[in-house]
């Protein structure tokens, strides 16, 4: 019973998230189609598409650095064939952090193009420096919640955390230093 109640006296926890388990998981979530997050189109749109897949974590001088490879067309079907832009090429996205609503979001996103330039692939990068931030968010409190109930699950009391607060966000060489508010309820 003890160690029941010292959890629920610490006001804060810290969760460090290392960065091979954020890309699993980004991956499940929102990388559902083939590995792949469309950002236009589908996969039955073979003409006129648009994903980012292989999502890479790590940290650059303070910022989040997530590298990916980017694959699209903008073209039209002519006879059967498509006629237009296509590339396929790797991209980073530099940027900070912040949490909306117990989203965690990518803040002020730089992107920049790791390959080949090329007018197709200024293109993209104009458009991913616009959109990136709304295309990649993570659900961290659900997650931390889940986390935070599946730690408990071998202990012989039932525990319920109904709140969690995320107060900050750091960014590590290797990993997501989260300060996380939960309140617990045991029965």
């Amino acid at each position: 019973m003890f160690p029941a109640l010292l959890v629920l006296l610490l006001p804060t926890l810290e969760l460090q998230l290392r960065y091979p388990l954020l890309e699993r998981q980004l991956s499940q979530q929102l990388f559902t189609q083939d590995g792949r997050k469309y950002v236009k189109g589908s996969p039955d749109k073979r003409c006129n598409f648009a994903y980012l897949a292989n999502p890479r974590f790590a940290a650059r001088n303070g910022q989040l650095l997530i590298t990916a490879q980017f694959s699209g067309k903008s073209s039209i079907d002519f006879l059967g064939k498509c006629v237009g832009f296509s590339d396929s090429f790797e991209f980073e996205v530099l940027s900070g952090l912040t949490t909306d609503k117990g989203t965690l979001r990518i803040l002020h996103p730089q992107v920049r193009i790791l390959s080949r330039d090329t007018f197709y692939s200024r293109q993209v990068a104009k458009a991913l420096q616009r959109s990136v931030a709304d295309a990649i968010r993570y659900p961290i409190r659900e997650e931390i919640q889940k986390l935070l109930v599946a730690a408990s699950a071998n202990s012989p009391y039932r525990i319920q955390i109904p709140a969690v607060q995320i107060r900050s966000v750091q960014i590590l060489p290797d990993s997501l230093l989260i300060d996380v508010e939960a309140r617990f309820v045991v029965e």
